[in-house]
């Protein structure tokens, strides 16, 4: 083989490869993570990706997917709406700015929010994960449990919980992991 074949080659399998590793994501922006993490609850993000559609329209689809079970909020569901129309609407608007991610004033909601815990898991109730109170009682009195926790957080994990993986979180500071673990084993 040729060098310039070689070079080539190389190329067109990073390009491809690229492009993989994009569909497997949402554009970056203020509540990707919340968007994918609420979304890939019931289908791929290619449904996402395949017609742009109005606002109104994805304000329907919202509603449509919190009637079906989803697990949201108000707020979460405005963070989503605003997502989606500035991203993937008919006729995108500027990107929401960082204040459209506020959860009130409440850091921890805030932390929550951004980092799309609440997509699989809530205070006191099984969502698509335990409840925060079930992971506290859990690890309730057991040495090292913070620092386990804060491994699952920041890795990831299947099994423990049943058959649905916990996705990894490795973009968390170490700063934001210590608040979240500490705030989840108060739970109980």
């Amino acid at each position: 083989m040729r060098r310039s074949d070689f070079v080539a080659l190389v190329l067109l399998g990073g390009f491809l490869l690229t492009g993989e590793a994009q569909e497997d994501r949402l554009i970056s922006g203020p509540g990707s993570t919340l968007t994918e993490n609420k979304c890939k609850i019931c289908h791929e993000l290619q449904h996402i990706r395949r017609t742009p559609l109005s606002r109104g329209e994805w304000a329907d689809n919202l509603r449509n997917m919190k009637e079906r079970g989803t697990p949201m909020d108000e707020a979460e569901m405005a963070i989503i709406l605003d997502y989606l129309s500035a991203y993937y609407g008919r006729d995108p608007a500027p990107p929401p700015g960082p204040d459209t991610l506020a959860g009130g004033g409440d850091p921890i909601q805030k932390l929550l929010n951004a980092s799309a815990c609440l997509g699989c898991h809530a205070l006191d109730k099984r969502v698509v994960g335990p409840s925060f109170k079930e992971v506290a009682a859990k690890y309730a009195g057991s040495p090292g449990a913070g620092e386990r926790l804060a491994t699952k957080i920041r890795n990831g994990g299947q099994g423990a919980w049943g058959i649905v993986p916990m996705p990894p979180n490795p973009g968390l500071s170490d700063v934001d992991l210590k608040t979240l673990v500490g705030w989840v084993l108060e739970q109980r």
